[in-house]
């Protein structure tokens, strides 16, 4: 568990129990002199703790951190989100907020600048060419190949998403030369998926691949891949959905179909909406 900013000194009090005794006599001193603590280095606390600099770096590890350079930078995190006027008016003002806030932007111009017009085009008529789309995604993938099933569904597209492995790979035995088969796996190498693409080519159907990894076994496979940003290497990824990539490119998508055949897919989405209504 990573603790972040107000959460970090109480962090450290739930875990008293699984510190050594020098651990805990380190805790105790981080809990009551945050602020001096944050100014040192690691040898500093050393020597006026009587610890070793070892027993510090095994202490910033069991609270889930790599180092002591990593907990002291939370640690200044902390110290900083406590000394803010409780009542700021901008989160952007919060470290750790700026933070998530310019990862979000880095999805969306990595996204924009990895992503060719010609690409979205070529997406575009694979969808509107097949009678059929089957959508397959595992995890999370699963939850973006049901959002793109209710997205598209609405502006008149025949598609069905599959998240059942098992079911996947039935669903391809049965997909024809007039079927489109998407896979989406972010990292282009769910087994499952996989699979179940093989099947759909061996059938004939059309591929597009949905993946983070245009060299991956997914995007090799397919008659088009389209490249989402992978999250991984950013700081604090753990705290962006891992479907916001897919939703972004979901979106281009869709903006582009809808603007090809405006007047034919807005009526179509207002038919939807007003049986909606009706229920």
């Amino acid at each position: 568990m990573e603790y972040l900013g107000e959460n970090l000194l109480h962090g450290i009090a739930c875990s008293m129990e699984k510190f050594t005794s020098s651990e805990s006599e380190l805790a105790k001193y981080i809990i009551g002199n945050p602020d001096e603590i944050s100014q040192l280095s690691i040898n500093q606390i050393a020597k006026k703790i009587h610890i070793s600099p070892a027993t510090i770096t095994r202490f910033c590890q069991k609270i889930s951190f790599s180092g002591f350079n990593e907990f002291k930078h939370e640690l200044k995190r902390y110290i900083d989100l406590r000394n803010k006027p409780a009542a700021s008016s901008d989160i952007k003002e919060i470290d750790y907020f700026s933070n998530l806030y310019q990862n979000h932007l880095e999805i969306i111009e990595t996204t924009f600048r990895n992503m060719t017009y010609f690409d979205i085009q070529q997406a575009i008529t694979l969808l509107t060419k097949a009678e059929r789309v089957h959508v397959y995604g595992i995890g999370n993938s699963g939850i973006a190949a049901q959002e793109f099933k209710w997205k598209f569904f609405r502006i008149g597209i025949q598609v069905e998403s599959i998240t059942d492995p098992h079911q996947a790979v039935m669903d391809a035995a049965l997909s024809s030369d007039r079927s489109l088969v998407i896979g989406i796996s972010v990292s282009g190498k769910t087994k499952e998926i996989i699979d179940a693409v093989k099947i759909s080519k061996r059938q004939g159907a059309s591929v597009l691949a949905i993946s983070s990894d245009k060299t991956s076994e997914l995007s090799r496979l397919a008659d088009l891949s389209l490249l989402v940003t992978s999250k991984n290497s950013m700081h604090m990824s753990q705290n962006i959905s891992p479907t916001l990539p897919l939703f972004l490119l979901f979106d281009l998508l869709y903006t582009e179909l809808v603007a090809k055949d405006y007047i034919n897919r807005v009526q179509i989405r207002d038919k939807t909406l007003r049986a909606l209504k009706n229920i």
